[in-house]
């Protein structure tokens, strides 16, 4: 009755119904590879055939060895080299497709995993480490992708092993299919304590590997600070304790296994010596002769094989279904809407300008960031926003970039007869210098031909030119096929600037977003390159900036004042070109 009442339990409070779930979205997203899944379990069936007739010829063999029968014993002892090496080979040829369709599931599911990740709305996807979503795009995939092949064919394959086993055992010899079968009962209840633990074991250690590699990924990001800042030892010490927590949790689901496999092997061990001496008493009865005997035996063997690796396919499926969970709670997330590339494209045909109206925006868990903004900045303008740290410029241009949705009012491009508002779709109309000069690891010229993969060797160095980075370009040993180290280590904060202009120029945009921009440059550099892009033709330029120096070439000038926008007279901005 206690059984009843746990499995209601179970069937009621969601578990069930969640790994069912967890399961069907595995299949979904790999329903590409059913006649792959199907081969495999044909194979797998067709090796547990061999091997159950091996068994019943080596039967034979043994007992024309006793009757000393010459030929059957050279006739036989063919058919069951043969049949080995048959196994063999089909065991190998099983291994080697199982590894390349597990590489090509792997790899398809984590191009899945990856674009879902790059294309869900940024705002969202800021609520997980990006160690976490590395854990999760590698160790979470290769779980899911292996499990394909390893859980639902091996369930089949193994149940079909058991039962072909078992059948033949009951022919010869019923009793000794019930010894056989004590296994089942036994083994069932030695693996319950860790069936009931295995999930949120999962779960936990699933958790702090994430953690683990949040750590890492974030220290080597940082390494040049850390060690700038003598935190080695502070980073250290947050990796011990991580690793303790990791440590203390797979040793308790380490003493768990070790206990239910020990409980496991025990019962095997019994069953197979109780098989054992059933087959000696009949042997010596005389019910049997000498190759049954070893058929029971190695029958029995494959019995328990089969059930043990039925059980252990529970911590094996608790261990993906945790990882799907882990993936799904990602898909989950909104996706960034894409629903006006066409109007976005037609905007191309034409100047655009750009209008935000009673536009106010706050974030999750934050308070109101801009208020009841009103701006339009009509085409090839050039304005400017100043405004303190923290006052809402970098976020102001995340909504102007699609990355942000505002909270309140509208904002929209403006052009051809159309009004499209700012989101994803628009993207590909603004050309982003960001404040941190995100510089990719490869070349000069693979880093600039992201934005524009048909970009000759002479437009790149225009749109150097441009960004006066040509002469640092031009004097490295390989000019813009010479390698930049990840995050541009390998050159200064400025040159690293200048390149991510440059960038920004070469994707021909029409609008260009400058987020502090020139933060690195001297001011003779500095006014060089706004004034470059100042002659940029049909080039509509908004420049976020702590700098007076670059407030004079601006067309208007705003400020962001207690979260709203507000336009500088010209006694103002003469006072801030003072200082």
């Amino acid at each position: 009755m206690e059984l009843f009442k746990k499995v209601h339990q179970r069937l009621h409070d969601g578990s069930v119904r969640e790994v069912i779930r967890e399961t069907r979205w595995i299949y979904h997203h790999t329903r590409a590879y059913r006649k792959a899944i199907l081969l495999f379990t044909l194979l797998g069936l067709l090796t547990t055939g061999l091997t159950l007739t091996t068994a019943l010829l080596s039967k034979r063999l043994i007992n024309y060895i006793i009757a000393r029968e010459g030929w059957y014993v050279l006739e036989n002892g063919i058919y069951v080299v043969l049949l080995s090496v048959t196994g063999i080979v089909l065991n190998a040829c099983v291994s080697r497709y199982t590894a390349k369709i597990n590489l090509r599931i792997s790899n398809e599911l984590r191009a899945e995993v990856f674009g879902t990740f790059m294309n869900t709305d940024w705002q969202s996807l800021q609520q997980y480490h990006s160690g976490d979503l590395l854990s999760r795009i590698n160790t979470d995939v290769t779980n899911v992708a292996s499990s394909v092949l390893g859980w639902v064919p091996t369930l089949i394959i193994k149940l079909v092993q058991f039962l072909a086993s078992l059948a033949v055992i009951v022919y010869y010899d019923p009793t000794m299919a019930l010894i056989a079968l004590l296994t089942a009962p036994l083994s069932v209840v030695a693996a319950g304590p860790l069936m009931r633990k295995m999930r949120s074991y999962n779960k936990e250690i699933r958790d702090v590997n994430s953690r683990m590699m949040s750590l890492h990924e974030e220290a080597f990001q940082n390494a040049q600070s850390i060690k700038a800042f003598n935190l080695v030892g502070a980073f250290r010490s947050r990796l011990e304790q991580v690793q303790d927590i990791y440590y203390r949790t797979s040793m308790d689901f380490n003493r768990f296994s070790v206990l239910n496999s020990s409980v496991l092997s025990t019962v095997g061990m019994l069953v197979s010596y109780l098989c054992l001496g059933w087959g000696a008493f009949r042997l010596w009865d005389g019910r049997i002769d000498f190759g049954t005997m070893v058929l029971f035996i190695q029958l029995a063997g494959y019995l328990s094989s089969a059930l043990t690796s039925l059980i252990k396919l529970v911590p094996s499926a608790i261990e993906c279904t945790v990882s799907a969970q882990r993936i799904m709670a990602i898909f989950d997330l909104p996706r960034e809407k894409l629903d006006h590339l066409e109007e976005a494209e037609a905007l191309r045909q034409g100047p655009i300008s750009l209008h935000l109206e009673n536009l106010s925006f706050a974030y999750r868990t934050r308070a109101c960031v801009l208020e009841e903004l009103d701006l339009t900045v009509a085409p090839n303008e050039t304005i400017a926003v100043v405004g303190p740290s923290g006052s809402g410029k970098t976020t102001l241009f995340r909504i102007l970039l699609g990355l942000l949705a505002p909270t309140g009012g509208t904002a929209e491009l403006v052009g051809s007869g159309l009004r499209v508002p700012l989101s994803p779709s628009t993207r590909s109309l603004f050309a982003y210098v960001p404040q941190d000069n995100v510089i990719f690891s490869g070349t000069i010229a693979e880093t600039l031909r992201l934005v524009r993969p048909v970009a000759t060797d002479e437009e790149i160095y225009a749109a150097l030119r441009t960004a006066c980075a040509e002469d640092f370009v031009r004097a490295l040993p390989k000019g813009i096929y010479s390698t930049v180290s990840e995050r541009g280590s390998s050159l200064s904060v400025g040159q690293n600037q200048r390149l991510a202009i440059a960038r920004a120029i070469l994707t021909d945009a029409p609008i260009l977003l400058l987020d502090e921009a020139t933060s690195a440059l001297d001011l003779e550099t500095e006014e060089k390159v706004l004034e470059n892009i100042a002659a940029l033709t049909n080039k509509t330029c908004l420049i976020s900036t702590h700098r007076p120096s670059v407030l004079r070439l601006c067309s208007r000038v705003f400020r962001i004042r207690k979260r709203r926008l507000e336009p500088l007279s010209a006694a103002d901005l003469s006072k801030l070109q003072r200082l």
